[in-house]
């Protein structure tokens, strides 16, 4: 009898079973969901990660950026050592420039690139024959996650954000850059991706600062905003 009531069981058990797989595929689906960045909380961060508390602990939203970055955009976004040297208006590869004299007037790194080849119609493909006259779109990614305010989100966005997207159009402005992302095969792109309620409040200023005068002929080489925001970015010039 007990065996039979057993047997009785499985069939519940295995509903049960695949609630649970539901529910988690459920879970995963949402988590590689692309939303607005200003619905990104601090709450909705510490459901997704966790308490993140700077450190190692900050590498798990942007590791989710890339992923998403990678999915959505079906390209790769490697990870680079490129920083841009503020006084000689430069991108250089170096590893660690805390080691030189001049440390401090690198910006940090670009946390990805991504490179894309357009071809007459303006249409990406990915396996085209590189002997055919292509368009080269090159994107540095520069990735942070904001939730919240306080003193260390103002720092965070003031003096490393704000002065990198600064040195970014100022990059840009200099000769050897203008030359660079005119000429008639490559084009060179910033994009900074700024997920979290607080870096959409703070939205304003970054737009005061593409807005300026002396980068009016530079500002649509950078880009500012979310993640949904750079998706629909890259389409605009991928059409």
């Amino acid at each position: 009898m007990d065996n039979m009531d057993n047997m009785d069981n499985i069939p519940q058990m295995h509903h049960i079973h695949q609630i649970h797989k539901n529910e988690k595929e459920n879970e995963k689906e949402n988590e590689m969901e692309v939303i607005d960045g200003s619905l990104y909380t601090k709450e909705k961060r510490q459901e997704q990660f966790g308490k993140v508390a700077g450190g190692a602990g900050s590498i798990r939203p942007e590791k989710k950026q890339r992923e998403l970055i990678i999915l959505e955009t079906g390209r790769p976004c490697e990870k680079t050592n490129m920083r841009i040297h503020r006084r000689k208006n430069e991108m250089v590869e170096i590893r660690q420039p805390m080691r030189n004299e001049d440390g401090f007037e690198y910006t940090e790194n670009f946390d990805g690139k991504q490179v894309f080849f357009l071809y007459d119609n303006h249409t990406i493909d990915h396996t085209i024959d590189h002997t055919i006259n292509l368009f080269k779109i090159t994107v540095w990614v520069n990735m942070k996650s904001c939730v919240g305010n306080g003193g260390s989100q103002t720092r965070t966005l003031r003096d490393q954000c704000y002065t990198f997207v600064e040195a970014q159009l100022n990059y840009l402005l200099s000769i050897n850059s203008i030359n660079s992302i005119n000429s008639i095969n490559s084009f060179c792109y910033f994009a900074n991706v700024f997920d979290g309620d607080e870096c959409s409040k703070r939205m304003k200023m970054f737009h005061y600062l593409k807005s300026l005068p002396e980068y009016s002929k530079v500002e649509k080489y950078v880009y500012v905003g979310d993640l949904k925001g750079y998706l629909q970015w890259v389409h605009e010039f991928n059409k």
